[in-house]
């Protein structure tokens, strides 16, 4: 699996808060910053899924387990999936999942990006990211 972290930087926007906001979510790393015209892009590959576990956590803690499995399950393409969160919310150390089809914040969002080697490795992922839940409560199954 891969996972690939995607966050524009606007020519009005701090970078350095930029950057907090992608800590605050995902914890300390070295991003790559990148000058695509007139606009620069914050990125990060990884090539595991630990990558992710502070926004695992989050999710967990926030109890929108059902809010973001259904955002990966909705933009799985047999390929890959996606989900954004709001980068003004998470520079205030929120959580916020951005609906692609009905939300554009005017600063953009960060977008986290996941690819899988097949069908199964992403089912698997979806169950430990977001496990299925019943009543808001985490269900073996």
């Amino acid at each position: 699996m891969e996972v690939l972290i995607i966050c524009p930087v606007n020519p009005t926007e701090d970078i350095k808060k930029i950057g907090t906001a992608l800590e605050n979510l995902l914890g300390r790393s070295d991003f790559t910053t990148t000058d695509n015209n007139d606009m620069l892009e914050i990125s990060k590959s990884y090539a595991n899924r630990d990558a992710v576990n502070l926004v695992r956590q989050t999710i967990h803690e926030t109890r929108i387990i059902d809010a973001a499995r259904k955002r990966l399950r909705l933009n799985w393409n047999g390929i890959s999936t996606k989900i954004h969160f709001d980068k003004q919310a998470a520079f205030a150390r929120k959580l916020r999942i951005i609906d692609d089809n009905l939300e554009l914040p005017p600063l953009g969002s960060i977008e986290i990006v996941l690819s899988f080697d097949s069908e199964q490795e992403f089912e698997e992922f979806v169950n430990w990211f977001t496990p299925p839940t019943k009543d808001g409560k985490i269900i073996n199954h």
